[in-house]
């Protein structure tokens, strides 16, 4: 991952695969579902959802932490890469998720998908058909 690529995608905005968080919280953990759900992608904190860097604060453990938050709150566990990148003296993180190969994955509980630049929560109807499309 390189800072390039990440001025890129921060110059596109947000998108079916890209999401901007100043901030790691429940949100963040929602949109890595949503993205795993659907076709994978980024979410690059530290980020306003204009796409102006803010930067965040790290510690030794941030990131150990947040992954650890991460694998917790979601059924199938999920792990995304993160890296860390400082874009004019300010840290930003990017968790990078693949699509995940057996659907639907949740976040206690909730089971969402991404639409356009939003996360959306799923029917039961369309849970049980990504489901069963998982196992075809």
């Amino acid at each position: 991952m390189n800072k390039q690529l990440i001025i890129d995608l921060l110059n596109k905005g947000e998108s079916e695969t890209v999401e901007f968080k100043s901030s790691f919280d429940q949100a963040t953990i929602e949109t890595l579902t949503a993205l795993a759900n659907t076709k994978g992608g980024y979410v690059i904190i530290g980020v306003t959802d204009a796409g102006k860097i803010n930067g965040i604060q790290l510690g030794k453990e941030t990131i150990q932490q947040w992954l650890n938050q991460i694998k917790a709150n979601t059924f199938p566990s999920l792990i995304p890469d993160a890296t860390t990148i400082t874009i004019d003296h300010k840290n930003v993180v990017i968790f990078i998720i693949e699509e995940f190969p057996v659907k639907p994955v949740s976040c206690k509980g909730k089971y969402l998908k991404r639409i356009q630049n939003a996360n959306h929560q799923m029917t039961i109807h369309e849970i049980s058909n990504l489901h069963l499309r998982t196992y075809q």
